[in-house]
């Protein structure tokens, strides 16, 4: 009787005995709440953001990320440590607790100058006021989300002065006039066209250049007085890579050879595509017409300012520069282009890069400090989009597809010392005015009237 009892009973007293020991076991400890994290999500949201524009404004990436941390140390943010590319922003996120990576791609187009300015004005303001994040986050996608100050109309007649003033510059050739002003309206119509047409935008290098090529060499009497080939670099100068090659060399130069090395092969594709373009062009026409050397029918020694002055112009209107801000950028402009022609007489065109890119740095940041000038960056980046870096290398290129010269290697590198040039030059030139004010600036405050500090 005792066993049946056991077999039947003792699996139901085992259940009870287990959950009256575990009805008496000390309840486990409440979970405690979470710590806050070291740096707020709108201060985060708003470095990042901020990054993002900085990339967009044509700053390298040693540049923007020395920019993000010390934003970063105003806001009294710890632990906060940023790794900047051409194409996005990584803030990793860093305390007792462990660690965290956020990243924003750099979705944003470049950056005209007056958003530009603005950007730079929001960034003084910060590091004077330190407005909550929140409001600085709103203020930076005002910026982005501005329309330009110039109607469409006035924006391709920038295009069109500008190539004429590059052309002035390059090679000033009177016949050549009614060419440039041609070819930098089409060019104008199609980057117009670009930003509503995604497809063209995608192949605009490729298309452009094949369209200019065709149509200077389909009327070379008409548009050049026979010498179509001095038409090509100022009509499609705009769409050249310098800025690219040139921050990619300086990056290399500084230790980013991730963000170096991929600008330089997007600069170098993109020196292919305009090649490609051009050799397209010249293939449409069912023949290999080879370009001409300029004749004798070149303008006086004026010419090139007169450039100047049109490329100063023709950037003002393509790029919506700010109000009031024209002056200030043909300043920086002249003093430029006179330390290129400087070198370029005295040596040749290798030092003439160097001068012009060592002095452009340390001219913008003294006109900076004048009252109502824009920013350095907006004074700087006429002046070095005025030194075409990339001109030559896609001369060498064409010339190379074209005519298949087995000695045409010189080009190549001459246009790859050039651009190390411009970079050694922008980057000597930065460390002129980093830490202190070059010794300059007291002749240039004999000439021009006080300004900021």
């Amino acid at each position: 009787m005792r066993s049946w009892v056991d077999g039947r009973f003792g699996d139901l007293a085992d259940f009870l005995l287990r959950h009256w020991d575990a009805a008496r076991a000390p309840l486990p400890p409440k979970p405690s709440p979470l710590a806050e994290p070291p740096v707020s999500a709108d201060l985060l949201d708003l470095l990042r953001w901020l990054g993002v524009a900085l990339i967009g404004a044509g700053e390298t990436t040693n540049r923007v990320q020395s920019m993000l941390d010390e934003l970063a140390h105003r806001y009294g943010a710890q632990g906060v440590h940023f790794f900047v590319l051409p194409t996005g922003v990584f803030v990793r996120i860093q305390d007792a607790n462990g660690s965290a990576v956020d990243i924003l791609s750099a979705s944003v187009d470049t950056l005209r100058l007056d958003q530009i300015a603005a950007l730079y004005r929001l960034l003084d303001r910060v590091k004077a006021e330190l407005p909550p994040p929140t409001e600085v986050t709103r203020s930076l996608q005002g910026i982005f989300d501005s329309e330009p100050r110039n109607p469409v109309l006035l924006t391709m007649l920038g295009q069109v002065v500008l190539t004429v003033g590059l052309g002035l510059m390059l090679n000033p050739a009177a016949h050549a006039l009614v060419g440039y002003c041609v070819l930098g309206g089409l060019v104008g119509v199609l980057v117009w066209l670009a930003h509503r047409i995604p497809l063209l935008s995608l192949a605009l290098p490729v298309t452009a250049a094949a369209l200019v090529s065709w149509v200077a060499f389909r009327f070379p009497a008409q548009l050049s007085g026979g010498h179509p080939s001095q038409l090509l670099i100022p009509a499609v100068a705009t769409m050249l890579p310098g800025a690219m090659l040139t921050n990619g060399t300086i990056e290399l130069a500084t230790g980013s050879m991730v963000a170096g090395a991929s600008r330089l092969i997007y600069g170098m594709n993109v020196l292919l595509l305009l090649s490609f373009g051009l050799l397209i062009g010249l293939e449409g026409l069912g023949r290999h017409p080879v370009p001409e050397s300029s004749g004798v029918d070149q303008l006086g020694w004026w010419a090139p300012f007169l450039g100047v002055l049109l490329i100063g112009i023709g950037h003002s209107w393509r790029a919506s520069a700010p109000p009031k801000s024209l002056g200030w950028l043909l300043i920086v402009l002249y003093v430029t282009y006179a330390a290129q022609a400087l070198g370029g007489h005295f040596s040749g065109q290798v030092l003439g890069a160097f001068l012009g890119g060592l002095i452009a740095v340390p001219a913008a940041y003294l006109v900076q400090r004048r009252k109502n000038a824009p920013p350095s960056q907006v004074a700087f980046l006429p002046a070095f989009w005025m030194l075409v870096p990339g001109g030559i290398g896609l001369t060498g290129v064409s010339d190379l597809i074209g005519q298949s010269d087995p000695n045409g290697l010189h080009v190549i590198v001459s246009a790859l010392l050039t651009v190390l040039s411009i970079a050694l030059g922008v980057l000597v030139g930065s460390g002129l005015v980093g830490d202190q004010r070059p010794r300059i600036s007291t002749l240039l405050d004999t000439f021009l009237p006080a300004g900021r500090s």
